[in-house]
């Protein structure tokens, strides 16, 4: 019997892209091929790249070259890139990286199969390039996915491409129109996460808001949101990618009143001055991002607001930085990210000329870090002594204690609850688990605690 041909899959970028390597993985099992972690040990190597701004193009390159050297010392026979730098970039990487066997930009994935073995056997007598074309035309269903995340969450994707023409975004010349997948769809797609033991479902779209708008001709993600939440097995629903003037009313109600959706919402706002809103593109003002913000703690009390903020953008004055920084002193998000501008080429904002130095764009952004360092540290620091509710993640990699998160915290990108003793009333922890937890202290970001009693 031939030993199975072996896969593996490096996956880049953000929590979509990681969805698409899970779709992928799935095809790749059910095709019979073996799946291995370390590329080191595969015949071929899959890398899903990201494509949305400069260091993420950067790293997705340098992860192909690296791959590719592996390939040159002959323990490796095929190397494929797939993903939005591939679809973005596809005749630069067949100019620029010839030793790839194949670059397939975004599709459905189930060809993947099928080239490793083109490639593996000798078939394959020029590069591949399957990227016109290939970006789907209609969301697809992502059940059969090999999930990549721990069993204490997964991310449910609920629809692919962006609507919105902020100029300084290429997602959407990458990955298309906004397209929602219908709802019995993401609720077969839950029922599926569900029956494989994840207990937190978080919600990821380009625009989660604009759920139902190209189905239904309206927005209907508080629908969802409520649908999914009821789902028998879903112990939290996390919503991720709000975009700011389309959070309605109807929505924080569920927010607020549903036992399993957590009190917390990602909503990118990207700035609060207008000049700049006007500049990027946000289609909405200063007073209505503002507005919106305040509302948020009105109709959801004891909501976790997390946001992302741009500096350096074209034109940004001092007196823009210091209406952010006021605003950011004075609202005292419980999780926020700041990045400095990225010029990207194909979009609106790459054509402008009043460009701010790249020094003075990261001095905005360390200043802004700063206060929110100041902000998370007293809000940790008032939480020693309060018992919470904990998600348990698992095992810390390289590490003798587990970690979990609290519902302010969503996976990846926020904060972490570090529990150092192994057992809980004699057993182990374990992912997907909901614990209570006594918070004894914190280490700037995250707390450290010790569990009280096992809830789940």
């Amino acid at each position: 019997m031939n030993e199975a041909i072996r896969v593996c899959v490096v996956s880049l970028g953000c929590a979509r892209n990681l969805v698409d390597s899970e779709v992928l993985l799935g095809h790749v099992a059910q095709e019979g091929l073996a799946i291995v972690r370390e590329p080191e040990r595969a015949d071929v190597v899959v890398v899903n790249t990201c494509g949305f701004v400069d260091a993420a193009r950067q790293e997705s390159i340098d992860t192909i070259l690296e791959v590719c050297q592996l390939k040159e010392e002959g323990g490796l026979k095929g190397v494929v890139a797939v993903g939005c730098l591939a679809q973005r970039y596809a005749d630069d990487l067949r100019q620029e990286i010839p030793e790839l066997d194949a670059v397939m930009g975004i599709s459905d994935y189930s060809g993947v199969p099928g080239v490793v073995r083109r490639i593996v056997n000798g078939t394959a007598d020029r590069m591949i390039a399957t990227v016109d074309g290939g970006r789907p035309k209609a969301a697809r269903s992502d059940v059969g996915r090999m999930l990549l995340t721990p069993r204490s969450y997964a991310y449910l994707r609920i629809s692919e491409g962006c609507d919105h023409t902020c100029s300084f975004c290429a997602i959407p010349s990458m990955r298309g129109r906004n397209r929602s997948k219908p709802l019995e769809v993401l609720v077969e797609e839950t029922e599926a996460l569900v029956a494989q033991g994840v207990a937190e479902v978080v919600v990821v779209a380009e625009d989660s808001t604009a759920w139902g708008l190209d189905l239904y001709g309206q927005r209907r993600i508080h629908e969802l949101v409520e649908t999914l939440a009821g789902v028998p097995g879903v112990r939290w629903l996390r919503l991720m990618y709000a975009y700011p003037h389309t959070v309605q009313p109807a929505l924080t109600r569920v927010i607020r009143e549903h036992p399993h959706v957590v009190p917390y919402l990602d909503i990118p706002v990207q700035h609060v001055s207008s000049a700049m809103l006007k500049g990027m593109r946000r289609g909405v003002s200063a007073e209505q991002v503002q507005g919106i913000l305040w509302r948020l703690r009105d109709e959801v009390p004891g909501i976790a607001v997390r946001t992302t903020f741009i500096t350096g953008f074209p034109g940004e004055t001092d007196a823009d930085q210091r209406e952010l920084r006021e605003f950011v002193e004075r609202y005292r998000f419980e999780r926020m990210g700041v990045f400095t501008y990225s010029h990207e080429e194909g979009t609106r904002a790459f054509e402008r000329t009043d460009l701010v130095p790249a020094e003075l764009a990261e001095e905005r952004r360390a200043e802004l870090m700063a206060i929110q360092k100041r902000v998370h540290v007293e809000r940790n620091a008032a939480l020693v002594g309060d018992v919470l509710p904990v998600l348990v993640d698992g095992l810390a990699p390289d590490a003798d204690h587990y970690v979990g998160r609290t519902h302010a915290d969503a996976p990846e990108v926020d904060a972490l609850v570090i529990l150092p003793e192994h057992t809980a009333a004699g057993a182990e922890l374990r992912a997907g688990q909901l614990v209570d937890v006594e918070i004894t202290g914190f280490d700037e970001y995250d707390l450290i605690g010790r569990v009280r009693q096992p809830v789940a």
